[in-house]
């Protein structure tokens, strides 16, 4: 059984009867009764039930269920809310339910599918931004939990839907486009049976498309977001695929290269700074439909955990070139950024990195383990890969455990806690070592947290013997270590130290000792790190060192002696802790943070379980302990830290604590009381007279005491017990000494009434009857970890359930202590009546008797249950209970009742049932009364006041607990089963966890009860009563009376309709106003359930918004602030009812359906009723709507209203301005003349609401009129090629350049073609159908010659003000005004531009006429920047708005606008020009280019680009415009524009660099957007693909076109000519110059604004140019520019087929003979920079050859050359595995065999010239010596440097090689030197353990190389 499955209410000491069947009965038929009746509010509730409540339906209903309200979302007009809750509902359950298998339930796709496209695609313009992205978020959270669900055999549909949206010559949508793939291609696995469909020709295999997703990875190999969301499909698919999935060689390699790049390392300090991934360098038209960058959808793009799950579930064998191998070989690579001294911003992804795989693992581990687990065995994880795996994850936690980062090391402790739980030998063995080590270094404070932050997070797994048998002999040893780590002076080291102590007590260790069979070592035997790796390597499942069970069983035996003593010190420390712990809980002095309430709860839950878990044998000492600290008084101030202890003391050991301190306390209480102490009368909550500190110390141990105990210690100390509550109650006077009185009355009730795990069972890990077991404490260790499934350890829980003798006990105290406390209550109140003013002593006393009751009615509130009713309430049948969503229960059982909670008296009849209601009753009615005396005669009394709230509030809303408790208990179990990573598949957790949340079931089961509360006059008064101290002139009482309302309205949610109109009442203009009423009121009207009901019963509704818009005739700025705050955020909510409608058919069917299996029959006229009250509300929630318009509209014209508040009615306005509901024509008329407000917001306000309002009658018209001119327009075309030869690929390319050479009169059949605005299509792929629109039809008939009948009168008033007199002029005034932005900030506005879109469209040419005249004289004032922008802003919405208007209209249109465009282009200032590109980017998106036949010539043709022109700004600016063009249309635009020959070539050496660099960018777009797929059908893109492997067609690199080729080929040969020409000047750049720095912009701008490279054949031919640029010493900037090219060069990522191309251009430029030495030196570190980049996708040959370049210019005759050869390499061999890198060190190794020859000095003078020859000969050969002693050297060198914080095997001898040459001379000895010294440097923090790898001998040597020489030796 899983344990989500688990029937916690079965564990609960009383009957409960069928419940879980009597609650699916009646929930199922009243959720048909519902949803039949279109219900949605009482669905709305249901819904949020069903996800509530723990109790679980049978399968079938909750398939039905899923299925139904799938429906729903897809097929019902659902408002925000109820879609929230519908979608966040069943996104949960098909996440969580485990039991509903894809094979159970089918979901179909494209309902959600078209839903969310048209949030993401442009028919979705004008609905509300928030609503919108808040609704796609939901959806988007649906689809990702929805699509294991798709029926895998959909695949070819999604493929043929999406693949022809797939455009990525630019990115506009293209993220949607690839997040829309990976939400909706289905990720389960085919079955058989599916291939076997009707349809069996559509389906196709996984492994048949796959091919075309990796297509789609070589299109944009270096787009970082693309990349991730590829990567999220593969990823999705092998997980859900179960090991049916297994990727190919070459796709590991694209994962694998893929995921080191979105590491996104710095390799080298100049590639630091570069972009990583392609950017675009125009503006996306995104934008301009209000969403995201590029149109992204809300879906989250981990990287690190996406790699991660890739990485894992790879894993399958051990072949070359498999996962396995691969995630080895990128181990090596990253290692060196783990390491705590090269962090930097991307230590946070790794890091993450490290965790998710180690996460995955132990996922994917249980999941294989499961006996029913789906995974087949041939791809299950061997021992030996997982261990091997583990291994290689291991290396980089354990680098990281010590990072200066909170977060890195908090990620390597869950690294090493899951990693634990698969393989812990592995993990325990080298990490103990370490953390010993690590704690023993005092000076490492780090170093020392770490360390006990790691055994804190592992301390369960390591004290688990059934997982880890070796870990018992350490618990001991352990505990005893981190006992200097509770210390007062560090908080976060104690806190860790005892939570680690906490974790292991909670996972069963016994502190007690077992009697050893022999004496040992109390050492722990821990296995070297060295042998731990060796037992790693090899066959790792075979190679594993047996363990001596017998030696661990006997040394943890022994380890056990140490227990006793760690007590006795543990408990001191404790002690000096709580001492510390100067803090009081209820924050009247000292400060309480969060990290001391920390400490606070471990110290209290660490001492609670050592108690619970230590031998009774240790008892007695603990209580001697215990009872000395207690007796011995301190201070005040550590008094909390005290009853800390004692409460827990009592807790666990009840019979101990009640026999050392109640009768102590008792004394000591007797006595200070008997001597006068505590009689002074005092309100202060803190004593301050220092007499009372013993009376207080002692009735604070007593009350902490009487708190924890249980009704059987209680009633045996009874009598000593009341006696002294008693004395506290009647003889004290001091507010802090009657308090804890009444504070103990109300434990001692709730001790004898409450049901709750007895306190001797409570914590314990194993039940009583076990531990009782002598044979179990024999050995207990053996037990350790070992927890029972929870249905074993609850059923021998002992519950507390109230006895006879505990209910006659209860009630006798509640009729001595509470009862008459009621009656002199009463008589004082009496007494009082007529007197205004209280004697401070009659204060005092007041104030007891208040806390007496408030604490007696806590203490008896389970003593009977709630007086129950059936509550009717919003929107469900009277019936069925509320459940307000925004909190209150939570989960509710049954829908008709109360539910069985055990409480003490349950028969009504009784006479002790009766006594209590009766207590009750009057406890309600003195609170009523002394409220009401307090409101008339003293309300500044706030200590009263405040008591009183609380009364009334424990009153109304507290039986037997509250939501605090709830959580608290819920929230440990959550906790614990995070922290000890629980293997939900089973039914197994700790006991301590299963105690706390049956706890919770208990306690929520209460919390369900009060809310089938009776209200009868009392509460109605009370809550009355708490609304009017909502209004008080003090804060301190609001706070607390607004605190109570919502905890009372949560439980009675009825009381709040009566308390809105009172708080609106005091908000109201009625001549004067009270500021602190007003802001009492506004915060009142905030509470949760009041908030709820007036933002949806539109009753109350019109009436707060209203109000709300009105209140503006309080001066105090503060108030009016908190007004309009309150009413703007309520605005967002404000939503008008949907109108009722028909259920889809489907839906119905599935409805009807529901409940067969348990017989829920719902009558047909109980559907007809509540339909029919469902529509009543409608009607009337419709009224309540346009009356609220009518008065709005009022308010914002009347003149006395202030421009702010005006400002609030518009924000009604824009909410109430929504799609679905009716468009009034006063809403129309304001809107329109705002147009022309004086105030900006409102005229930007009235432009968003009229462009929807527009909008409406649009769409409105087209769905209703279905005569209107615009439908007959819409064609559908067939795309085959044979039936259509416009969709031929090049017949398409070339469609829009027939168009624009052509005439417009000569009827060319490229004019006739029907337009498809839609610009993807047909670039990768045509879709089978395409949607498109006729040719305009002759004449001027408008689009829309009919209005929908419902919409008419608002189109009239429109109309009426658009085309008024003036109305244009003054609109192009004010819209044109200079913006309160910088002129330089200053943007084209979007809401205007889509105004006049709406505007033209619906109002065709008449309206053009109008507003004309105006606009084109802004768009010819050419030197005012903001009346360009207004005229930008009109052309771009009239241009966009014209799409459907008649050829006449059109002609009309063009011929206004082209002469003004003309003008307007020619003059563009830099200064306008940005409003004009942007302007038209927005007309021209997602449009057919021929809609723009007269703009396009004009720009293409009619401004032709000039490259001798002395108007730089000019020239850039028509290139610009055409960059423009080309971004918006691309692939159907490119033809045309090289057609034009804009003679860039020309100016390729132009004087001004503006015209340069839009040249050489403008080149590299024209060559990148002449590359397109076009394949004609979907189904032939995925067949072809397939034929070219596994990893589909390669366009990383696109080949080119021939116009390419040459481009480049006569930009290399034009400055190759001037180079040769160039002679060095100074009189200014030369053509050379200047023509070489547009080639490397052409070259920069592949790198940057296009997402395809340039083919490597046609880049090379100017690579060798490009490098030789580098050394270009006449201009600074080329060279740079040079350099920064074969940066990018370096880094590009590339597909296995491209990178060998990629390496070997390089490689042959460093092989030119003619390159200076300076060049190669700067070309080599490239080398290392593209082995790392494509360290995946190179061939081993290519890898190998890098290799040898790097090795063969290690031996170069010039120093400068082999350093940068040995930098290069030392990068390489990172990225190379052992056995090249043994190749390379034998190699090396070689070339110092032969040593220096010794220089000899001559003795004899005359010896000198006879040995001439010979030294000379000898230094000759020495000479040549030392150049290939050097490249050995440095080789050797490189390697070391390469393993900067690891030692591997070979490197001692490495070292020692090196240091035998210590006495070369230089460079070598120099080499030496620096390679020690970065040795020492990189291994100083980890010498102490890697120094063992060393022997005794090497470590001599090495020595003198690493100490540095002393001053004094």
């Amino acid at each position: 059984m899983r344990l989500e499955e688990f029937d916690w209410v079965s564990t609960l000491p009383y009957s409960v009867g069928d419940e879980a069947a009597d609650f699916e009965h009646c929930f199922v038929a009243q959720f048909k009764r519902a949803a039949l009746s279109n219900n949605h509010p009482t669905l709305n509730n249901l819904v949020v039930l069903l996800r509530t409540s723990y109790i679980k339906f049978s399968l079938p209903v909750r398939i039905h269920l899923c299925q139904v309200i799938y429906e729903l979302i897809l097929h019902e007009s659902l408002d925000l809310t109820f879609l929230w809750e519908c979608s966040t509902t069943l996104t949960e359950i098909l996440i969580k339910d485990e039991g509903i298998t894809p094979k159970d339930l089918r979901l179909e796709w494209t309902g959600l599918y078209k839903l969310i496209k048209a949030e993401v695609f442009p028919k979705a313009w004008h609905h509300n931004p928030l609503t919108r992205n808040s609704k796609c978020l939901f959806l988007v959270n649906l689809a990702q939990a929805a699509n294991k669900y798709f029926d895998p055999s959909a695949a070819g549909e999604v493929l043929q839907e999406l693949l022809p949206q797939v455009q990525y010559n630019s990115y506009d949508w293209q993220t949607a486009v690839l997040q829309l793939l990976y939400l909706f291609l289905p990720s389960s696995h085919l079955e058989t049976s599916d291939i076997a469909k009707p349809n069996s020709a559509e389906i196709k295999r996984v492994e048949e498309w796959l091919p075309t997703i990796f297509t789609l990875w070589s299109l944009n190999m270096n787009i970082g977001s693309y990349n991730a969301y590829l990567m999220k499909i593969v990823t999705h698919l092998l997980v859900e695929h179960k090991g049916h999935l297994k990727l190919t060689t070459e796709q590991v390699r694209i994962v694998f290269a893929t995921g080191l790049q979105l590491f996104n390392l710095p390799l080298d300090r100049n590639t630091s700074t570069l972009p990583r991934y392609t950017v675009t360098g125009i503006g996306g038209t995104s934008g301009f439909y209000r969403l995201p960058k590029n149109g992204a959808l809300p879906v989250g793009e981990d990287k690190a955990s996406t790699f991660a799950r890739l990485v894992v579930f790879t894993l399958q064998d051990e072949s070359p070139g498999g996962t396995l191998l691969q995630f080895e070989q990128l181990v090596q690579m990253i290692e060196p950024f783990y390491h705590p001294s090269n962090s930097g911003s991307w230590s946070g992804l790794l890091a993450r990195f490290l965790r998710q795989l180690s996460k995955e693992l132990l996922n994917r581990s249980r999941e294989e383990a499961k006996e029913d687990t789906a995974v087949p065995a041939s791809a299950r994880l061997s021992r030996h890969i997982r261990r091997r795996f583990v291994i290689s994850v291991r290396t980089l936690a354990m680098m990281l455990l010590f990072s200066k980062g909170e977060d890195l090391v908090s990620f390597s402790h869950s690294t090493l806690k899951y990693l634990a739980e698969v393989e812990p030998d592995l993990i325990f063995r080298p990490l103990l070592e370490t953390l010993y080590t690590a704690i023993d270094a005092v000076t490492e404070t780090h170093r020392v947290i770490s360390a006990i932050r790691a055994l804190a997070k592992l301390a369960s797994t390591l004290s688990n013997y059934q997982l880890y048998p070796e870990g018992a002999q350490h618990v001991a040893p352990l505990l005893m270590l981190l006992l200097p780590g509770i210390d007062v002076n560090d908080p976060t080291k104690s806190f860790f130290s005892l939570s680690f102590i906490a974790d292991i007590c909670t996972n069963g260790v016994i502190l007690e000792e077992i009697p050893a069979d022999g004496v040992m070592s109390t050492t722990p035997a821990i296995m070297s790190r060295a042998a731990s790796e060796t037992a790693g390597d090899g066959n790792a499942e075979e190679d594993m060192p047996e363990m001596d069970m017998e030696q661990i069983e006997q040394m943890t035996r022994s380890s056990t002696a140490q227990f006793e003593t760690w007590i006795d010190q543990f408990f001191r420390r404790i002690f000096m802790l709580t001492d510390n712990m100067s803090f009081n809980l209820d924050g009247t002095s000292g400060v309480m943070t969060f990290t001391d309430l920390k400490l606070y709860v471990i110290t209290a839950r660490a001492t609670k379980l050592v108690m619970f878990q230590c031998s009774e044998r240790y008892h007695p000492m603990i209580a001697r302990l215990i009872t000395n600290y207690a007796n011995s008084i301190t201070s005040l101030s550590a008094l909390d830290g005290v009853c800390c202890i004692v409460r827990e003391f009592a807790f666990a050991l009840p019979d101990n604590a009640c026999a050392n301190l109640l009768p102590l306390c008792c004394e000591k209480i007797q006595e200070e009381v008997s001597n006068g102490v505590g009689g002074t009368p005092s309100l202060s909550r803190r004593s301050t007279t220092h007499s009372e500190t013993t009376l207080i110390w002692y009735a604070s141990i007593l009350s902490s005491l009487t708190e924890r105990l249980s009704a059987s210690h209680i009633l045996g100390y009874k009598d000593l017990i009341v006696t002294t509550v008693n004395l506290l109650l009647d003889n004290c006077l001091s507010r802090h000494v009657y308090s804890l009185g009444c504070t103990m009355l109300g434990e001692i009730l709730s001790a004898l009434l409450d049901i709750y795990p007895e306190n001797s069972d409570h914590c314990r890990s194993v039940p009583k009857h076990v531990w009782d077991d002598p044979e179990f404490h024999k050995d207990h260790f053996r037990h350790w970890g070992k927890h029972a499934p929870v249905a074993e350890a609850l059923d021998a829980l002992a519950w507390h359930v109230p006895s006879a003798k505990d209910k006659e006990a209860a009630l006798g105290l509640a009729r001595v202590l509470v009862a008459s406390r009621i009656s002199q209550l009463n008589r004082i109140l009496d007494g009082l009546s007529e007197k205004r003013e209280h004697s401070n002593t009659e204060r005092v006393q007041l104030h007891r008797l208040l806390s007496v009751i408030t604490y007696g009615l806590r203490g008896i509130s389970t003593a009977i249950p709630p007086p129950e009713a059936q509550i009717e309430t919003d929107g469900l049948p009277e019936f069925i209970a509320a459940v307000d969503s925004s909190g209150g229960t939570p989960s509710l059982f049954k829908l008709d009742g109360q539910v069985p909670a055990g409480y003490a008296f349950t028969d009504p009849d009784s006479e002790a049932y009766k006594e209590i209601e009766a207590i009750r009753e009057s406890i309600g009615q003195v609170a009523l009364r002394a409220m009401e005396h307090m409101a008339k005669s003293n309300e500044d009394d706030v200590t009263i006041i405040k008591s009183l709230i609380i009364l009334a509030e424990t009153y109304l809303c507290f039986y037997g607990t509250d939501r605090n408790t709830y959580d608290s208990n819920k929230r440990i179990y959550q906790s614990g089963i995070e922290n000890f990573a629980i293997d939900y598949s089973t039914c197994v957790i700790p006991r301590f966890y299963a105690v706390r949340y049956a706890t919770a079931i208990h306690d929520a089961r209460l919390l369900r009860n009060s809310n089938f509360l009776k209200p009868h006059k009392t509460h109605y008064d009370l809550s009355s009563k708490i609304g009017h101290f909502c209004l008080s002139q003090y804060s301190e009482v609001r706070s607390y009376a607004i605190n109570a309302l919502r905890n009372v309205l949560y439980t009675i949610p009825e009381l709040k309709y009566p308390l809105v109109p009172f708080f609106l009442k005091e908000l109201k203009d009625e001549g004067s106003s009270d500021p602190e009423r007003m802001t009492g009121a506004v915060n009142a009207l905030n509470v949760g359930p009041i908030s709820s009901l007036c933002r949806s019963n539109w009753e109350y509704l019109s009436e707060v918004a209203l109000v709300l818009c009105r209140a503006q005739h309080e001066d105090k700025p503060a108030v009016k602030k908190l007004i309009r705050e309150f009413a703007l955020w309520l605005a967002v909510f404000v939503t008008p009812s949907l109108p009722i409608g028909e259920l889809h058919p489907h839906t119905m069917e599935l409805v009807e359906a529901l409940g067969n299996d348990v017989d829920a029959i719902v009558p047909a006229e109980f559907v007809e009723a509540d339909r029919a009250k469902r529509v009543r509300r409608v009607d009337t929630a419709m009224a309540e709507k346009r009356k609220l318009v009518g008065s709005l509209v009022d308010i914002i014209h009347d003149a006395g209203t202030t421009w702010r508040f005006a400002a609030i009615a518009g924000s009604y306005l824009n909410q109430l301005n929504a799609v679905h509901s009716p468009i009034e024509p006063e809403m129309a008329d304001i809107f329109a003349d705002y147009l022309t407000s004086d105030l900006m917001l409102f005229r930007e306000n009235a432009a968003m609401n009229l462009t929807r309002l527009l909008s409406k009658i649009r769409k409105r018209s087209k769905n209703n009129c279905p005569d209107i001119a615009i439908n007959k327009r819409r064609v559908m075309l067939d795309t085959s090629a044979q039936k259509n030869p416009m969709f031929r690929k090049q017949e398409y390319m070339d469609l829009c350049e027939r168009a624009l050479v052509s005439s417009s009169a000569s009827g060319d059949a490229a004019v006739e073609e029907p337009f498809i605005d839609n610009p993807a299509w047909g670039w990768f792929a045509w879709p089978r159908e395409v949607k498109a629109y006729a040719p305009p039809p002759p004449g001027e008939a408008p689009a829309y010659d009919c209005i929908d009948d419902e919409c008419q009168d608002a189109y009239d008033a429109v109309k009426r003000i658009v085309f008024a007199d003036g109305k244009w002029e003054r609109i192009a005034k004010l819209f044109s005004l200079e913006s309160s932005r910088l002129p330089e900030n200053d943007s084209i506005g979007l809401n205007r531009m889509f105004l006049y879109t709406e505007l033209f469209a619906l109002f065709d040419l008449p309206l053009l006429e109008t507003a004309w005249a105006p606009f084109e004289r802004l768009a010819r004032d050419l030197e005012n920047q903001f009346s360009q922008r207004g005229a930008a802003e009109f052309i771009s919405g009239l241009l966009r708005g014209s799409k459907h208007w008649s050829e006449g209209s059109l002609q009309k249109m063009w011929a206004k606008v082209i002469p003004v465009l003309k003008v307007v282009l020619a003059n563009l200032r830099p200064d306008s020009k940005h409003y004009w590109d942007r302007g038209l980017q927005y007309a021209f998106a997602r449009r057919d280019p021929r809609r723009f036949l007269p703009l396009l010539r004009l720009i293409i043709y009619g401004r032709p680009f000039d490259p001798h022109a002395e108007t730089p700004f000019v020239e850039a600016a028509k290139l610009d415009m055409l960059r423009t063009v080309l971004s918006t249309w691309d692939w159907r635009i490119v033809s045309a524009v090289i057609s034009s020959k804009p003679r860039l070539f020309e100016a390729l050496a132009h004087p001004y660099e503006q015209v340069r660099v839009t040249v050489g960018r403008m080149m590299s777009t024209l060559a990148a957007l002449e590359f397109s797929v076009t394949y004609p059908r979907v189904d032939l893109a995925i067949e072809d693909l397939a034929r070219y492997g596994s990893t589909g067609c390669d366009y990383s690199f696109w080949e080119g076109t021939p116009r390419t080729h040459a481009l480049v080929a006569r930009m290399d040969t034009q400055i190759k000519t001037w180079k040769a020409d160039h002679v060095p000047s100074n009189e200014g750049a030369s053509d050379f110059s200047r023509g070489s720095k547009t080639l490397l912009d052409f070259m920069m701008s592949t790198f940057i604004y296009t997402p395809r490279r340039l083919a490597v054949k046609s880049l090379s031919l100017a690579l060798p140019l490009v490098a030789s640029l580098q050394e270009w010493h006449d201009d600074a900037e080329i060279a740079t520019m040079a350099k920064t090219i074969f940066q990018f060069y370096a880094q590009l990522l590339c597909t296995p087929q491209r990178s060998d191309e990629v390496v070997a251009s390089v490689l042959a430029l460093l092989e030119n003979t003619d390159n200076s030495r300076h060049l190669v030196a700067q070309m080599l570190p490239l080398l290392y920079i593209m082995t790392f980049a494509n360290r995946f996708t190179l061939s081993r040959e290519m890898h190998a050859r890098v290799v040898d370049t790097a090795v063969r210019f290690m031996g170069h005759d010039h120093v400068e050359v082999r350093q940068a050869a040995s930098a290069a390499l030392t990068g390489i061999v990172k990225c190379a595995s052992s056995g090249v890198i043994a190749d390379i060190r034998g190699a090396f190794a070689e070339k110092l065999a032969k040593r220096l020859p010794k220089t000899k000095k001559m003795k004899v003078k005359n010896s000198q010239t006879a040995s001439a020859s010979a030294s000379t000969a000898a230094d000759a050969a020495r000479a040549r010596l030392i150049p290939t002693r050097h490249a050995g050297v440095l080789g050797l060198s490189c390697i070391v440097l390469a393993f900067p914080y690891t030692i591997p095997d070979w490197m001692p001898a490495v070292l020692v090689m090196l240091a035998e040459c210590i006495d070369d001379p230089n460079p070598i000895q120099a080499t030496i030197q620096h390679a020690f010294a970065e040795f020492r440097r990189t291994h100083m923090d980890t010498w102490h353990e890697d120094r063992k790898k060393f022997t005794v001998a090497q470590l001599e040597i090495l020595t003198d190389m690493l100490v540095s020489p002393c001053y004094y030796a």
